[in-house]
């Protein structure tokens, strides 16, 4: 089924609603942000399947074992998630929604532990990226990625060595028994992780606001300044441009965008075709309400 076909067909049962208790999939472990974010979204009604790695939800998903994935895909402070862009790329599922998390790492280690006595310390790689600057005054300190901050945690309660720390949350702390030595050690205290809500089909909870696209461009001048030029005239809002490499094209790339303004089945209808004449490939993200604190999308 070719885009417009299954967006006009999701339009056919526009609202949808979640089912009851959906299967939700989320990479990390208890005390991760990956399940704050779920819990926020779904309102606390739904089952929880953690994963190890982002790819492990995607498969999940292949499978039909879970009905939606939780996966951050961009930070405040650090930027896009890049591995999670390349992901949608490759499976081709739908983002239907999306949760803010606020983001405050903690250093956490077995009780007792000491700042001088670390030498390690686990986290996952955007963990460390968001805790730079307090990283910088323990340049001793050896940081080594590990798949997930509430993973991380887990490992340093389980192997309860005072030389070792990990970069997570409060809550895993408070789970894992671990002591909290330094609290809110991201660079930004506004630092923000945007999760997307991935699912195998097209759906369109009430009040949709946000388009998320992809597209590769031929490679010729002037072929993405036509592109932005056809939200000018549709009069649409560019939110975020977004590139990644593709892995079988030396120096070409595909072009992640989101966009919001007055969007109606119609907009869609008329503007998909005419971005698909301009482009070598296209693929439709998701139409989904952009994220609110007060968004009952999931009740």
């Amino acid at each position: 089924m070719n885009t417009l076909d299954a967006l006009n067909q999701a339009f056919l049962v526009y609202p949808q609603t979640l089912k009851q208790k959906p299967r939700v999939a989320y990479a990390g472990t208890r005390g991760s942000y990956g399940e704050e974010a779920s819990l926020s979204y779904f309102k606390k009604d739904c089952q929880l399947f953690p994963f190890k790695t982002f790819e492990d939800v995607f498969i999940a998903l292949n499978k039909g074992n879970i009905d939606y994935g939780v996966l951050p895909i961009e930070n405040s402070s650090t930027g896009s998630i890049a591995a999670v862009y390349d992901l949608l790329s490759q499976y081709q599922y739908f983002i239907v929604g999306e949760q803010e998390i606020h983001a405050r790492h903690c250093l956490l280690a077995p009780q007792g532990t000491s700042l001088a006595s670390i030498e390690e310390v686990y986290s996952h790689p955007q963990g460390f990226s968001q805790s730079e600057e307090f990283l910088r005054d323990y340049p001793q300190w050896k940081c080594i990625p590990y798949y997930n901050t509430a993973i991380a945690a887990a490992y340093v309660a389980e192997q309860n060595n005072p030389k070792m720390a990990a970069i997570a949350s409060k809550q895993a702390g408070e789970i894992y028994n671990l002591e909290i030595l330094a609290e809110n050690i991201n660079f930004s205290q506004t630092n923000v992780t945007r999760f997307v809500i991935i699912s195998r089909n097209i759906e369109l909870f009430q009040d949709p606001g946000q388009v998320s696209i992809a597209f590769h461009l031929p490679h010729r001048p002037g072929a993405l300044y036509e592109i932005i030029g056809i939200f000018s005239v549709f009069s649409l809002n560019l939110c975020k441009i977004e590139s990644r490499p593709l892995l079988k094209e030396n120096w070409e790339y595909l072009f992640f965008i989101d966009f919001t303004g007055n969007i109606s089945q119609n907009t869609l209808t008329n503007l998909i075709p005419i971005i698909q004449e301009k482009v070598e490939y296209f693929q439709f993200l998701g139409y989904y309400p952009p994220y609110s604190e007060n968004n009952d999308t999931a009740l």
